[in-house]
């Protein structure tokens, strides 16, 4: 992969992370009772973390989620993957001057693809939620 692609793939990378974390803080805005514009400006400030954990306690609370136990798993391990990608990956291996040839680089690379697919995959299901909270709430 060449850094100019590396470069698009972590902006797309990205990009579904930050529609992930919107996704949610709207989904929480929907189900929390009162005006979603207010329960949004409530909560956009927050932290994904935070806003993962007041959506969970909120979705959870009827016995009726419309997000899985194992799917917030999966989200709040995500903030560890944003987290790298918005800080970290370059680091890895953009002080070797040969590093397109490094083993480094190649795994970070290997990792970003992988990340890639599985992010694309989870930022359309969080959307899907989101419209489903959207109309079930009257929103």
């Amino acid at each position: 992969m060449t850094l100019i692609e590396f470069h698009s793939v972590l902006g797309e990378t990205i990009m579904f992370c930050q529609i992930i974390e919107n996704d949610v803080k709207w989904i929480y805005s929907f189900m929390r009772k009162g005006e979603v514009e207010d329960n949004y400006g409530n909560i956009d400030g927050r932290t994904l973390g935070q806003a993962l954990k007041e959506l969970k306690e909120l979705d959870c609370s009827d016995g009726k989620p419309y997000i899985s136990l194992n799917d917030y798993n999966f989200l709040s391990q995500m903030i560890k993957k944003r987290n790298y990608w918005c800080h970290e990956a370059y680091i890895d291996f953009i002080y070797d001057e040969n590093f397109q040839n490094s083993k480094e680089y190649q795994k970070v690379c290997n990792m970003l693809l992988h990340d890639n697919e599985k992010l694309s995959k989870v930022y359309r299901a969080v959307e899907q939620v989101k419209l489903k909270a959207r109309k079930d709430y009257n929103r």
